[in-house]
Formats: structure tokens, sequence, C-alpha cells
């Protein structure tokens, strides 16, 4: 065998080339590969998690805990003002762009596998959660957010095709991280580069001393060109909800998450967060609108949970947005404080 060391010579190779690409893990290097901060929410979420865990306050349950699950239209409450307004809470987001019932069940389901039961989950649902031909699920959440164990255990939901897709992932940091290689050269040849690279740690730094909840890119602007509204609208409606079939798979999530609240007596409020008037327009008219929501109220009433529609409510209000599909930053203030209200009406029925 030693006189055809040549035979080894593919498997030093493919050592090689293993050990290269995990070189593209390094915080220090997906900082000049990467396109965007988006990453930066999936990768925070499961040190959230074990900050969670690690709460002595819940664990002692000294105050009441509120976990909250949604897209990115959940994600940027103000902690202060959570501390501020509901000081006998402690408050928790798991919330992170473009986000599935897969998820939201992922993380419940850790949760109380360790013994730490919410007393108030705010859970987030939206016709393109449930979107088998999502252009982002399997770059998001099936990318980011699962362990192997959690992708076995329910591979009969997943299927073969998810399944061996999670696995590359997993296994090649390529995967996740693409070597844009001309995006890496701009970056480095940027005198700006810096303060885009303090800017991405901040974010991640924020997200962690503020429970999940994170940092506005775009802090308060308003958008206040109603023709962009319609535009943006649009373009989220062909992006997001892109030939559109539904998800059974998320349907049985789903089904999952409201049995686990339900078997735990874990009051819950379920949102259909507000959109701008043109999305408004565009979601109601779409063809897959009626059809989720028949199948979302049965689940719902099947478990004794409701549909909360934000867009249709005398109880909330806001007029302010910074695309077709996310409400401005002054607009979370309201929202906490209808959640919070909803929270209250569902214990008085018990």
């Amino acid at each position: 065998m030693l006189k055809n060391k040549f035979l080894f010579y593919p498997v030093i190779l493919m050592v090689l080339l293993f050990c290269i690409d995990k070189v593209f893990l390094l915080d220090s290097i997906k900082k000049y590969i990467k396109t965007d901060f988006t990453y930066i929410y999936y990768e925070s979420r499961e040190d959230v998690f074990n900050l969670i865990l690690a709460d002595k306050e819940i664990s002692a349950r000294e105050k009441k805990f509120m976990l909250i699950l949604g897209s990115s239209r959940l994600l940027y409450f103000d902690m202060q003002e959570m501390k501020d307004f509901y000081p006998d809470w402690i408050i928790y987001n798991l919330s992170s762009a473009v986000t599935t019932p897969a998820y939201y069940y992922y993380y419940l389901e850790k949760l109380l596998d360790h013994g730490i039961f919410p007393d108030y989950v705010l859970l987030e649902s939206d016709p393109n959660q449930f979107n088998e031909n999502s252009p982002v699920f399997k770059g998001s959440n099936l990318t980011y957010s699962f362990d192997l164990p959690f992708l076995i255990r329910y591979l009969d939901l997943f299927g073969k095709d998810n399944f061996s897709f999670y696995l590359g992932k997993s296994l090649f940091a390529v995967g996740k991280n693409k070597p844009y290689l001309d995006t890496a050269y701009q970056r480095y040849k940027n005198p700006d580069f810096g303060s885009i690279s303090a800017m991405q740690d901040l974010t991640k730094e924020y997200l962690l001393k503020n429970r999940g909840n994170a940092i506005s890119l775009v802090d308060v602007f308003v958008e206040k060109n109603y023709a962009m509204l319609e535009s943006t609208s649009r373009r989220t409606l062909d992006w997001v909800y892109a030939a559109y079939k539904p998800s059974e798979m998320q349907y049985s999530f789903y089904e999952k998450i409201l049995q686990k609240l339900h078997e735990k007596k874990i009051t819950t409020v379920i949102v259909w967060p507000q959109s701008s008037p043109p999305m408004q327009k565009l979601i109601k008219k779409a063809p897959f609108t009626e059809e989720w929501q028949t199948r979302v109220t049965s689940i719902n009433q099947k478990y004794g949970f409701v549909l909360r529609d934000m867009d249709n409510t005398e109880d909330y209000t806001c007029n302010t947005f910074v695309d077709g599909g996310h409400i401005a930053k002054d607009c979370y203030r309201p929202f906490l404080r209808y959640v919070m209200s909803e929270y209250f009406k569902e214990k008085t029925k018990l």
C-alpha cells in the first residue's frame, strides 16, 4: 500500500478542503462574505435561548415570563419600555426574519423540555409562513435554526429533500457562508468597512443585551410616500408569497404548537400583525388568504385559541410604516399595549 502513496492524495485533499471550509465559520471571515446582516438574527437566537435557560428570575418564578415568537414584524420592541411599563414581567423575544411554525415549535419544544413554562406566549401567524414554495424557508430556518435530532424526530414532516438540504448546509461551512470573493474584496478595499464591521458587532450585542429585541437599522424613519408603500408591498408579495402552495408540514407544526400550549395551559395570544394599507389590500384579495384563514381558524378553534387580525380591530391603531409590510418604530408601543391587554382579557376567561 505504501508503494501506492498516490492513492492517499484524494483523501489528503478532501481533509485539507474540509479544514479550509471551516475557516468560513469564523466571525471575522463572515463579516467579509455575508451580503447582509440577516444571518446575525438567526445565529443569535440560540444565544438568546441560552440566556433564558440561565435567567435566575425565570427559574425562581420571581416574575412572569413572556415569550415572543414572530417574524421581523415582532422583532423591534423596546426592552426598556417593557421593563418600565411591565416591571413584573420578564420578556424574551425569539422572533427572527422570515419565520415559520416549524421554527416556533423548535424553540417551544426545547423550552418545555428544559422544564421552563412561559406564563404568556405571543405568537405570530401569517399566510406567508405556510407557503410550501417559500423562497426563503430553506435559506433561513432550515439553514440556521434547527439541530439534527429535531430533523430526525420529525423527518416524516420535513421529508427527504429538506433533510438532505439541512445535512449539506450543516456539514460544509460554505453551505451557510458562501465565499463571495467579489464581496470580500470590495469590503477589504472599502475604507468604511471598519464602521460596517462595528455595526455588525453592535447588532448582535444589542440582541443579547435586550433579550432578543433588535435595534432598528432604520431607527425612526417613516415612509411618507404612498407610492413607495405600494411598490414595496408588491415586491414583498411577489417575493415571499411567490408560487404559493399550502405547506402541510407547516400546518402540522402549527397544530403541534397549539396542542402543546393547550396541554400546558399556557396563555397564548395569536396575532396577524398590521401591515400598510396597500399590503392589506393585496393580501386580503390574494387567492391563498381565504384558505389560510379557514384552516388556521379551524386549528385554533380545536384548541380554544383565536387569531387576532391587527388590521381589523378597534383596540389597536397605528398608521406609520417603514415599508409595505412593516410598522414604524413608534407603533411598537401601542402594539405592546395591545398584546398585553389581550393577555389580561384571556386571563379573565379562565
